[in-house]
Parts: C-alpha cells; structure tokens; sequence
C-alpha cells in the first residue's frame, strides 16, 4: 500500500471530511495562530476518530506564514520517506510553482481543492436506449433540447 500524505491549509479550506479516505492516506491539518482547531478534534469524545491525523497549531502570524509552514513539512516528507505521495488542500494557487518544481524532481505531489478529488473515479456505462428512442450522436443522450435552443 503506497502512502499518501494530505497536507490541509485550515486558513483556507475549513471543512473537512476526512473520514473519506482509506487506511493508504494521513493528514496533517495546519491551523492558524489565530484560528480554533475544529470542534471534533477537541472533543474528547470524537478525538480517537483521528488516529491518523495530527492538528498542528502554527506559532506567529503573518502573511503565507501557514504556507510556509506546510512548505517545510513538504520537504521535511520528502527528506525523509521520497516514496510518499503527498496532497496539499487548499484553494491557494501559491502552492503550484514549489509543486511543480517537486514533480520535476522526480516526488508525487498535487493540489486539490477538496478530498473528492482524491476518491477514484467511478465510471458509469450510459443505458442501451430503447429501440424507438432517438439518440443524440453528439451526446450520447435521449434529449437534444440543449443543442437545439429549447
């Protein structure tokens, strides 16, 4: 099983629902100096759900100081486990030129605006239409209003 590592920026993408993920991922969720942890990871009640999640608080405050933050963990995963594929959630597009530069050097690292992107695919073979059923060739679909304006 490859290992795969999530690298959340809590700053910018506050809901997660990690229990979409298989036993192949961990999380690293950063949170800002400012901002709560989420309420399940404080509850101690619903604490032992995350046994493959660390909460980590960031000290100081600052413009990207939490990007640079997961930056450091970045490399940090890839100095010590090169094999892992790692994700960055978030929204911010700042991460994508150290990711690229990562990717050129031979690491598996992405991101991801939200952890569907993460759930395999699914594909779905369109139903045999009925004999007297009038397909689309372009679309594949029974109805055409769409391409016809209504």
């Amino acid at each position: 099983m490859s290992k795969r590592l999530v690298l959340v920026d809590f700053e910018n993408v506050q809901k997660l629902y990690l229990s979409i993920l298989d036993e192949s991922y961990r999380a690293i969720v950063s949170v800002g100096a400012s901002q709560a942890p989420p309420n399940a990871a404080r509850n101690k009640a619903t604490a032992h759900r995350f046994s493959r999640v660390d909460f980590q608080k960031i000290e100081g405050t600052g413009k990207n100081a939490l990007d640079f933050h997961i930056a450091f963990h970045l490399g940090r995963t890839f100095e010590m486990a090169p094999e892992t594929e790692c994700i960055v959630l978030s929204k911010d597009k700042g991460y994508d030129p150290p990711l690229v530069h990562l990717n050129k050097n031979g690491l598996t690292c992405r991101r991801v605006v939200g952890l569907e992107q993460l759930l395999p695919e699914v594909s779905v073979a369109p139903a045999e239409p009925d004999a007297g059923q009038l397909v689309c060739r372009r679309c594949g679909k029974s109805s055409t209003i769409e391409h016809h304006g209504g």
